[in-house]
C-alpha cells in the first residue's frame, strides 16, 4: 500500500507545539484522577502538553537532582491537585472558647455547600424582607463515625467510570497502528511513546490514596457548637466537638508509598520531559500523513482533557464531605432583619454558657449604648426573659441617654427580641419531638439528635 500524500511537497512541522499545546487542560484533567473511579487506569492516550505537565508535577519530587531539573517550591500533592489548600471562613465556638481566624479546606467546601444548598428556608417572622437581611444556616451534625476503610475515602463516593476515555485511547492506538501500516515508524514511535508516557504518569499520580486527616478532640470536650462567618450568611454548626472539628480542622490527604521523596513522580515527570524532547527532533522526520495522524491524536486527546477539566471537582469533594464524613447533615436557613437578632438567636438556641463573652466576640462595639444593650441581652438570656421586658427595669439608665441613643437601644433590643423568641420557639418544638430539654448551662445531658426543623 502506498502512503497517502507520499509525493506532497508540503511539510507539516508540528514539533514546535508538541509539548505546549493543551498543557493546562492536560494538567486540569490529571487533577481529577483521584475523584473519578478507575481514572488512574485510563490515561493510555497520546496527550498534549507533556512539557507543561512535567514542570508542574516535577516540583513534587524532593531531592537535589529533582530540584535542579524542576526548580520551584516543593508542595504537598493534595494541594497541587486542589484537594487541600483553600482557606475557610472564621470560626467562633460558643462553649469551648475556640477562636480560629481562618479554617481549612473542608470548612471552605462546607461553606460553599451551604451557599448552594441552604436547605429549607424558615421565614415566619413578620418583618418584611429587605436587602439588608442576614441569613443563618443551621447544620445539625450527627456524631462522627468512622466509615469502612477509614481513613481511606471509599471508592463508592467517587464519580462513576467514564466511558468517554475509551474514545481517546482507541483513537491514539488506532493512529499508532495506521502509522505502522504505512511504515511511518517515526510517527508510530512518537505516538506510542506519548501513550506510554501519559499512561504511566496517570497511573503513578493516581496511585496516591485519598485519606481524611482528622484531629480527635478529648471525649470530655463540651459541645462543639460554633459559627462559620461569611458575608451575608452565617453558618451555625450544631453537634459534638468531634463532628464540628471534622469541618474546621480536618483535611484531605494523599498517601503515596514513595512519600516524602516522591521519586516515582519525579521519574514520571522525567519521562514526559523526554517525550517532549524526542518529539522536537523525530516528528519532523515522519511523512505528512503520519504527522497528520500524530496531530489528530493530539486533537482528540485535547478534547477529552478539556472535558475532564470541566468536571466540578469541588462538587465531588463536597459530596465526599457531606455524604461520607458528615453523613448527610440536616440543613435549614432562617432570615433575620439584623445581625443582632441573629447573634441573640445563636446564643439562646445553643444555650451559651457565657452569653456576654459570646456577644462581645460577635458584636465588638464597645460604646456606652452597646454596653447597655449587651448587659440587657445577657440578663434576658440568663433569666429566660424577653429582652424588651428586661429593659423595663433599666428605664432610669435609658432615660439618661440622649434621645437618639434611646432610640438605638430600643431598636437593638427589638432585634434581640426577634432572635430570642425565634430561638425559644424552635427549642419548644424540639422538646415536643425529643421529650428532652437541652440546657448546657444547667449541666443536664443534651438531648438526642432527633429533632424537627419546621417552624
Amino acid at each position: 500500500m502506498k502512503t497517502p500524500l507520499e509525493h506532497s511537497s508540503f511539510k507539516l512541522d508540528v514539533s514546535g507545539i508538541a509539548g505546549f499545546f493543551g498543557g493546562e487542560e492536560a494538567f486540569a484533567a490529571m487533577s481529577s484522577v483521584h475523584l473519578v473511579r478507575g481514572r488512574r487506569w485510563l490515561g493510555w492516550y497520546n496527550s498534549p502538553g507533556s512539557y507543561f505537565v512535567a514542570k508542574k508535577y516535577g516540583v513534587l519530587a524532593q531531592s537535589r537532582i529533582w530540584d535542579g531539573l524542576y526548580p520551584g517550591v516543593n508542595v504537598d500533592p493534595a494541594k497541587m491537585l486542589e484537594l487541600d489548600g483553600k482557606n475557610g471562613p472564621r470560626y467562633t465556638a460558643v462553649h469551648s472558647g475556640t477562636r480560629l481566624p481562618t479554617t481549612g479546606h473542608l470548612a471552605y467546601l462546607f461553606a460553599n455547600h451551604c451557599d448552594k444548598e441552604p436547605g429549607s428556608p424558615i421565614q415566619k417572622e413578620v418583618v418584611k424582607e429587605s436587602p439588608s437581611d442576614v441569613f443563618l444556616t443551621i447544620a445539625k451534625l450527627d456524631d462522627f463515625k468512622k466509615f469502612e476503610g477509614y481513613p481511606n475515602v471509599p471508592d463508592n463516593s467517587f464519580s462513576p467510570f467514564n466511558p468517554l476515555s475509551l474514545i481517546a485511547m482507541g483513537y491514539s492506538f488506532g493512529a499508532c497502528a495506521i502509522c505502522g501500516i504505512f511504515n511511518d515508524w517515526f510517527c508510530f514511535s512518537m505516538i506510542l511513546l506519548g501513550i506510554l508516557s501519559n499512561g504511566i504518569s496517570c497511573y503513578i499520580i493516581g496511585s496516591g490514596v485519598l485519606q481524611v486527616k482528622r484531629v480527635d478532640p478529648s471525649p470530655n470536650s463540651p459541645p462543639g457548637d460554633g459559627i462559620l462567618e461569611g458575608a451575608r450568611r452565617v453558618i451555625l454548626l450544631k453537634g459534638s466537638e468531634q463532628s464540628v472539628t471534622t469541618i474546621t480542622r480536618a483535611s484531605f490527604y494523599l498517601h503515596y508509598k514513595s512519600e516524602t521523596q516522591y521519586h516515582d513522580i519525579g521519574w514520571s515527570a522525567a519521562a514526559l520531559t523526554t517525550q517532549f524532547l524526542l518529539q522536537l527532533f523525530i516528528i519532523p522526520q515522519g511523512t505528512l500523513f503520519g504527522q497528520i495522524m500524530f496531530l489528530s491524536s493530539f486533537a482528540v486527546s485535547w478534547i477529552y482533557n478539556a472535558y475532564l477539566a470541566s468536571l466540578d471537582t469541588e462538587a465531588l469533594q463536597r459530596g465526599i464531605l457531606t455524604k461520607i464524613l458528615l453523613q448527610k447533615p440536616v440543613i435549614w436557613t432562617i432570615r433575620f432583619p439584623k445581625r443582632t437578632a441573629l447573634v441573640v438567636f445563636v446564643a439562646v438556641y445553643t444555650d451559651a454558657e457565657d452569653p456576654r463573652s459570646f456577644l462581645d466576640e460577635m458584636i465588638p462595639n464597645n460604646t456606652s449604648v452597646w454596653r447597655l444593650v449587651k448587659e440587657t441581652i445577657t440578663e434576658a438570656i440568663l433569666t429566660e426573659k424577653d429582652p424588651e421586658v428586661v429593659v423595663g427595669s433599666k428605664s432610669q439608665v435609658v432615660n439618661e441617654l440622649r434621645s437618639k441613643d434611646q432610640g438605638l437601644v430600643q431598636d437593638m433590643l427589638k432585634q434581640a427580641s426577634i432572635g430570642y423568641n425565634a430561638a425559644k420557639k424552635i427549642q419548644r418544638q424540639e422538646i415536643q419531638v425529643t421529650g428532652v430539654q437541652v440546657n448546657y448551662r444547667s449541666g443536664r445531658a443534651p438531648a438526642e439528635s432527633s429533632y424537627t426543623h419546621t417552624v
